[in-house]
C-alpha cells in the first residue's frame, strides 16, 4: 500500500512556485485562443469554432490580463439573430479578419440574453453615437471598457476598415479617443439620471386623454399596429389600449383594438401550421415575418388574446391562445421544467426555409382543391417570397368565405386538417431551426402571468397547472438563498439575477395569488419585493437599478418599455397592488413616487413607450373597485368573476378567515359573499357574481 510523506518546507516552496508559474502561463495563454467551447449559451457556442480569439464577458479578467492595453472589441448578439449569423459567416469566420483582430484587439462575445446589462450599456452608447442601434451590435472600446465606436452589421471590408482606422488613431492620437470616450461616458450616465418634479403633479384623466390623442396619429387604422415599415406586435401597448377603451367607452379605439388583433391573428406573423407567433414582419401589412420565435413574445401574447377574448368573445382569439400554448409545449418546453428562450429564424437552407413552401408543394398538398387551399391560406401567387416561396396565413371560417366557395364549415375543417397534415410531412423532412435552450427566469415569469390570464379567460385547468409548475421549477432551480439567478443552463443556475427577474417573479406570484387565493404566493411576492427594496433601490431617484451594483462606469435605471415591459413599471404596479392587499403604506407611497418620477415622459405622444406605466396611471386617474370574494365557494365564484374583463378592479379572494385589510371581518362560516367597495367603503355583500357586477355597473361616481 502506498504511504504518503509530509513535504519539507523547501519542498512546499518549490511546489507553490511551480503552481503559480503554471497558472500564470495558463492566464497568459487564455487570450490567445478562442475560449467559448465550454460555454452553455447556444449563441456563444455558435462562435466557438471561429478563428477569432473570442472570450466570454468577464471584466475582471481583461483588467488583469490586458497587459498590452489593447483595444476591446465587444460583439453582442443572440442565438436567433439572422444578421448575427450572416456577419459571422462573412466576417468572423474569415482568417484575414481573425488575424487582425487577434493581433491588435481583445475580442469579447456577449449573449445579450445572458448579459442584458452589458447590452444595455453598449446599445445606449451606439444609439448616442449613431442615432440607431440593433444586433449584431459591434462596439470598439478602450481597455477600460468605455466605447469609442458602435455599429451593427458590417461586411468584411467595412469591418476591417473600421478596425484599421480606430487602431491607427489609438496608436497615433490616444488622447482624442480618451476625450471622446469621456463624452460618451457622461452621456450614458445622464441617460440614467432623472429630473424629479419638486412638487407632486395631479394625475387626472386629461393627462391620459391628451396622450392618447397624440399617439393615435401613429396608428395604422387599416392594417393595425403602428405606421411603420416593419410591424411588431408589442403586447404591452395593446394591453393599455384595451384598458383605456374599456374605461372610456371610446368606440373608435375599441374598433382599432379589435381590428388590429384580428388582423394580426390571421396574418403572416402567426404560424398557421405549428402555432405560435413570429417576432415581427418585415413589411407594414403583416405578410412576411422575420421567422424567429421568442418566448417573451408568445408569453405576453397568451395574456393579450386571453384578455381580448374576455371582452369580445371572439373565437379566433381563443383559438390563437390554445394554438400558441400547444406550440410552446411542443417546441419550447424543457422536459424537466421551464421553457426555452427562442427558436432561430434560420435552418441549413436559410432564413424561414423551415416554414415556407413552393407552389409545387402547395399543389401536392391540395390535390384537386388547389384554388380553395390558396384562398384559405391567403396565398397571392403573384407575390412570391424571395422569388418562389410562399408564406401561409390563416383565414377565419366566416359566413362570407363559406358562401363564396360554396362549402360548409365541417367539410372545410376536414380539408384543412388534411392539407396541414400533408404540409407538415414535408416540414418534417427539413432541418428544424436551432432552439436556444437557455431558461431565462424573467421570460418564464412572463409566461406564468400569461397562463394565469388564459386560465381566467377560459377556466381550463391546464393553464393554471402549467403556470404553477413553471413557478415551482423556477423557485427550486433559480432561487437560491434569497437570490435569483437570471438563467438556468445545462442543469445549473447562471448569471446573477437582474431587476427584471425579481420584478417579473413578484408579478407572477401576485398573479397566482389573485387567481388562486393561495397565501403562499402572496408571501413569496412580499419576500421577492423586499429583496428589490433592499438591494436595487436607486439613491438618486424613486426608481430601481437594473443591477445591484453599477455596470462598468454607470448604474442602469431603465423606465421605458421594450420588447418586454419596463421592470420599473412592473415594480411600481407590484408595490401598488401589494399596498392595497396588505395595507402597507410604504409600498403605496413608493409606487406613487415612481409614478411622479415618470410623469415628465407623458407629453406630446412620448407615452407610447411607457404604456406599462399608463396601466397604473389609469388606476390613479379613474375610479377603481375593490372586489373581494370570501367563503368556502370563493374559488368557484372567482372563476366566474375573472372570466370577464374588468381593468379597474383590485381583486382578492380567500376561502378562510384572514386579517388582511380587504378580507378582515368578512368571513362567515358556511357562507360565501362578494363585496364591492371603493376606498374601503363597501356596498352590502351579495351572494352571486351577477349581483356584484350589477353593483359595479350601477355605482355612481
Amino acid at each position: 500500500m502506498f504511504k504518503s510523506h509530509p513535504l519539507l518546507p523547501n519542498q512546499w516552496f518549490i511546489l507553490i512556485v511551480m503552481i503559480s508559474i503554471f497558472f500564470s502561463c495558463a492566464q497568459e495563454n487564455t487570450l490567445t485562443q478562442n475560449n467559448l467551447e465550454h460555454e452553455t449559451s447556444p449563441y456563444l457556442l455558435q462562435h466557438a469554432k471561429n478563428p477569432v480569439f473570442w472570450q466570454r464577458w468577464d471584466r475582471e479578467v481583461y483588467d488583469r490580463q490586458n497587459t498590452q492595453k489593447k483595444l476591446l472589441v465587444v460583439s453582442i448578439g443572440y442565438s436567433s439573430c439572422h444578421w448575427c449569423h450572416v456577419m459571422e459567416k462573412e466576417t468572423f469566420e474569415d482568417q484575414e479578419v481573425a488575424d487582425f483582430m487577434n493581433e491588435s484587439f481583445i475580442s469579447i462575445k456577449v449573449d445579450r440574453e445572458e448579459n442584458p446589462e452589458i447590452d444595455n450599456i453598449y446599445i445606449t452608447a451606439t444609439q448616442m453615437m449613431t442615432g440607431s442601434g440593433g444586433w449584431p451590435l459591434n462596439v470598439v472600446c478602450l481597455p477600460d471598457g468605455r466605447p469609442v465606436y458602435g455599429g451593427t452589421y458590417h461586411t468584411k471590408a467595412q469591418w476591417l476598415e473600421v478596425l484599421g482606422k480606430i487602431q491607427k488613431l489609438y496608436e497615433n492620437d490616444k488622447n482624442q479617443l480618451e476625450e471622446f470616450a469621456d463624452r460618451v461616458e457622461k452621456g450614458i450616465q445622464e441617460v440614467n439620471t432623472f429630473e424629479i418634479y419638486p412638487e407632486p403633479k395631479l394625475i387626472s384623466p386629461s393627462l391620459l386623454v391628451n396622450e392618447m390623442d397624440y399617439w393615435m396619429r401613429a396608428w395604422d387604422l387599416k392594417w393595425g399596429g403602428e405606421k411603420r415599415s416593419q410591424k411588431f406586435i408589442t403586447p404591452v401597448k395593446f394591453n393599455y389600449i384595451q384598458q383605456y377603451q374599456k374605461l372610456t367607452g371610446d368606440e373608435k379605439i375599441k374598433a382599432y383594438f379589435e381590428n388590429s388583433l384580428q388582423t394580426i391573428a390571421n396574418s403572416g406573423v402567426f404560424d398557421p401550421l405549428e402555432g405560435g407567433f413570429f417576432r415581427y414582419t418585415v413589411d407594414p401589412h403583416w405578410n412576411i415575418p422575420h421567422f424567429e420565435k421568442m418566448l417573451y413574445d408568445n408569453a405576453q401574447i397568451l395574456g393579450l388574446y386571453s384578455n381580448a377574448y374576455k371582452q369580445t368573445k371572439n373565437s379566433v382569439f381563443k383559438e390563437r391562445v390554445y394554438q400558441t400554448f400547444s406550440f410552446l409545449k411542443e417546441r419550447m418546453s424543457n422536459p424537466d421544467g421551464g421553457y426555452y428562450a427562442a427558436i432561430d429564424a434560420d435552418n441549413n437552407e436559410g432564413e424561414g426555409r423551415y416554414y415556407v413552401f413552393t407552389k409545387e408543394s402547395v399543389q401536392a398538398a391540395a390535390d384537386e382543391d388547389f384554388d380553395l387551399l390558396v384562398a384559405y391560406f391567403n396565398i397571392d401567387l403573384n407575390e412570391p417570397f424571395e422569388e418562389h416561396f410562399y408564406n401561409l396565413k390563416l383565414s377565419s371560417f366566416d359566413t362570407a368565405f363559406l358562401e363564396q366557395h360554396k362549402i360548409d364549415k365541417e367539410t372545410l375543417e376536414a380539408k384543412k386538417e388534411t392539407w396541414i397534415s400533408k404540409l407538415k410531412v414535408e416540414m418534417q423532412q427539413r432541418e428544424f431551426p436551432l432552439i436556444d435552450t437557455k431558461i431565462i427566469t424573467s421570460w418564464n415569469a412572463l409566461l406564468i402571468v400569461g397562463l394565469t390570464q388564459a386560465y381566467e379567460a377560459f377556466g381550463d385547468p391546464q393553464f393554471i397547472n402549467e403556470a404553477e409548475s413553471i413557478y415551482s421549477f423556477l423557485k427550486e432551480n433559480t432561487y437560491k438563498k434569497r437570490h435569483f439567478f437570471h438563467t438556468f443552463q445545462e442543469g445549473k443556475p447562471k448569471i446573477d439575477g437582474f431587476l427584471e427577474d425579481y420584478a417579473f417573479m413578484t408579478q407572477a406570484a401576485i398573479a397566482l395569488y389573485k387567481t388562486s387565493g393561495n397565501k403562499i404566493f402572496l408571501e413569496d411576492a412580499l419576500a421577492f419585493n423586499a429583496i428589490v427594496l433592499k438591494e436595487f433601490k436607486d439613491d438618486a431617484s424613486p426608481f430601481f437599478t437594473f443591477t445591484k451594483d453599477p455596470t462598468l462606469f454607470t448604474k442602469i435605471v431603465g423606465v421605458d418599455d421594450n420588447v418586454i415591459p419596463s421592470a420599473n413599471a412592473v415594480m411600481a404596479e407590484n408595490l401598488w397592488i401589494l399596498g392595497q392587499w396588505t395595507g402597507e403604506e410604504s409600498y403605496s407611497r413608493q409606487a406613487q413616487e415612481m409614478l411622479q418620477g415618470v410623469l415628465p415622459y407623458f407629453s406630446e405622444g412620448r407615452s407610447s413607450d411607457y404604456t406599462q406605466w399608463s396601466q397604473l396611471l389609469v388606476m390613479e386617474a379613474y375610479p377603481y373597485y375593490e372586489v373581494v370574494i370570501v367563503g368556502p365557494e370563493a374559488k368557484t365564484k372567482t372563476i366566474e368573476f375573472q372570466k370577464e374583463y374588468y381593468p379597474n378592479v383590485v381583486f382578492q379572494t380567500t376561502t378562510l378567515a384572514s386579517d388582511l385589510p380587504l378580507l378582515k371581518d368578512r368571513f362567515f362560516e358556511g357562507e360565501t359573499y362578494v363585496y364591492v367597495c371603493q376606498n374601503r367603503v363597501c356596498l352590502r355583500p351579495v351572494e352571486s357574481v351577477k349581483e356584484a357586477i350589477e353593483q359595479m355597473e350601477n355605482w355612481e361616481n
